[in-house]
């Protein structure tokens, strides 16, 4: 007799096929934090069905305490993210029998009230799992590959060295059940230079300077032949190492893993765990921790190599960008500069302010397009650019135009903007040009307006065009703001709305009228009035560019 298929299960079937596949149903109300589940799910757990409490502390009351913090972990994050989950772990009946469960679940919003709940299937895998001592979280090949894929998600989050650390000992608290664990990376030269231990207040930090090898005894054996070392007890790991058995009984070591960090053949470091129960590493335990081990090896030596990268940019910028603003007479300066996220990395924006021979003043603000070292190399090349051709006496119109000619000989990636002006004092006369730049900010006294003249396209989009330039009279004790896009763009919000804001926050932050050069206020208000700017609307969350504030103020 052959099966039938292609008929879906009727809904008065489904609780039947469910039964007999011993799969219990429960539900999680997110907002109420109330728990159901049927019969089955209830005698699973060894309960009948009016001994079910109904909350979720009390079922993770029932789950073994060295995998209760990972699966608290999961739930709640597939909560938060709306998502699903899919766990195995061990619970404690109240005969006290252990058994493994299986539970996936999902998140689902109910149409008609918009209430979140998570539903899901619960069954008994114990027969499934290996029998023996030790047999906690990462023991089953689903756990193993459900927790490499989050490890690897985890890890493409962090960028940083520090970053990965973290997430590295987050993960083997809560999945693993570790109470120590040490990340131990070493240079090129094979000598140690960082650590990342947690927890990091641990008493076994303050005895290894009086031992030999001045930390975790198993990682200089991993180092000199790059192989992992594992010690199922505390009897086992001091047999090989016996004058640790000081460090040993401070961390309440019970098993430990030390294992190798390695990228293209090369030792990056070493990964040090520590268990408070004994453990077995049975071959696939093995493979799973050297599998973890692989992948945190690449991702720290991508955060190594961001690092040094992003160290290097930092450093060349710094050197290329003013030390410090020129004293102008009846001029007072201030500027400011702030890096995009982290994740974006340093750009090309930079600002300058030079006094001329003939005792006018050059100032000007650039962006160039992009962020890293093609960026840095391309603001260097516009920055020397436009002092030379300022001491060369060449106008802002002139500059700009050869701005642009230079750039364009660079490629079609290579674009910037930037306004180039030259005051001069005595007059209080600005004559500036605009090449597709944020058009300056002029306040004078509670009022502010655009200077909005735009004198020709971003530089390197049309090498033959002939920049214009604009001049006007300034008041006296009136503030000139030059500054990057990345002050006023953000995200789904227009530019016009941004342009407003910024202009009421400038607006509102203007301090009193300078005074006398050298005198109390002789700043002109101008570094209050650029940090309550950039307090008022250039948080870091959800800037994702460089930004450049150059304020001028005359007396």
């Amino acid at each position: 007799m052959g099966l039938r298929t292609g008929r879906a299960v009727r809904a008065p079937e489904l609780p039947l096929a469910l039964a007999a596949a011993g799969v219990g149903v429960w539900s999680w109300e997110l907002a109420t934090g109330r728990l159901t589940c049927d019969d089955l799910a209830a005698a699973l757990c060894g309960l009948a069905p009016d001994e079910v409490e109904g909350t979720m502390d009390a079922a993770f009351a029932m789950v073994h305490p060295d995998d209760v913090t990972g699966v608290r972990t999961a739930m709640f994050d597939a909560a938060r993210t709306a998502g699903a989950v899919l766990e195995e772990y061990r619970i404690l009946r109240p005969d006290g029998s252990v058994r493994w469960v299986q539970v996936r679940g999902a998140v689902l919003r109910d149409e008609s009230d918009g209430a979140a709940r998570m539903v899901g299937l619960v069954g008994d895998v114990s027969a499934v799992q290996p029998d023996r001592l030790g047999a906690g979280p990462g023991s089953t090949a689903l756990w193993r590959a459900t927790r490499l894929l989050d490890v690897t998600h985890a890890l493409e989050r962090a960028l940083t060295v520090d970053e990965l650390g973290d997430v590295v000992v987050h993960i083997a608290t809560a999945d693993l059940g570790i109470i120590f664990a040490a990340v131990l990376l070493y240079g090129d030269d094979g000598e140690p230079y960082r650590s990342i231990v947690h927890p990091a207040t641990s008493p076994v930090l303050a005895l290894w300077p009086g031992l030999s090898g001045r930390g975790p005894a198993a990682a200089a054996d991993v180092v000199r032949d790059r192989r992992p070392r594992y010690h199922r007890s505390r009897a086992e790991y001091l047999a090989d190492y016996p004058d640790r058995e000081e460090p040993a009984r401070v961390l309440g070591l019970s098993a430990c893993a030390h294992l190798p960090l390695i990228v293209s053949d090369r030792l990056i470091g070493v990964l040090v765990l520590v268990w408070g129960v004994a453990r077995d590493f049975d071959p696939g335990d093995q493979a799973f921790l050297q599998t973890l081990a692989g992948t945190c090896a690449h991702a720290f030596e991508r955060a190594r190599l961001y690092e040094r990268q992003t160290t290097l940019v930092a450093v060349m910028q710094r050197a290329i960008l003013p030390q410090r603003l020129p004293d102008v007479a009846g001029v007072h300066l201030s500027a400011r500069y702030l890096p995009a996220s982290r994740d974006v990395g340093i750009g090309g924006d930079w600002y300058d302010a030079v006094v001329l021979p003939d005792g006018e003043l050059m100032v000007v603000v650039g962006d160039v397009g992009g962020h890293g070292l093609n960026a840095i190399a391309i603001m260097a090349e516009l920055y020397q650019a436009t002092r030379a051709y300022a001491l060369q006496g060449r106008t802002p119109a002139e500059i700009t135009t050869q701005l642009a000619a230079n750039l364009a000989g660079q490629g079609d990636e290579a674009l910037a903007t930037a306004v180039v002006a030259l005051l001069t004092p005595g007059q209080r006369r600005l004559t500036w040009s605009c090449a597709g730049h944020p058009p300056p900010l002029l306040i004078v006294e509670r009022s502010t307006r655009y200077l909005d003249q735009v004198h020709g396209p971003i530089l390197g989009a049309s090498p033959d065009h002939r920049y214009g330039q604009s001049v006007l009279s300034l008041p006296a004790g009136c503030r000139l703001l030059l500054y990057s896009d990345g002050l006023i763009e953000r995200r789904e919000t227009s530019l016009s709305e941004r342009l407003d804001v910024f202009a009421v926050a400038a607006g509102a932050g203007l301090a009193p009228a300078p005074g006398p050069v050298g005198g109390a206020d002789s700043g002109g208000g101008l570094e209050d009035l650029c940090d309550g700017i950039l307090a008022e609307i250039a948080a870091p969350a959800g800037r994702d560019d460089d930004v450049c504030l150059l304020a001028v103020g005359l007396d």
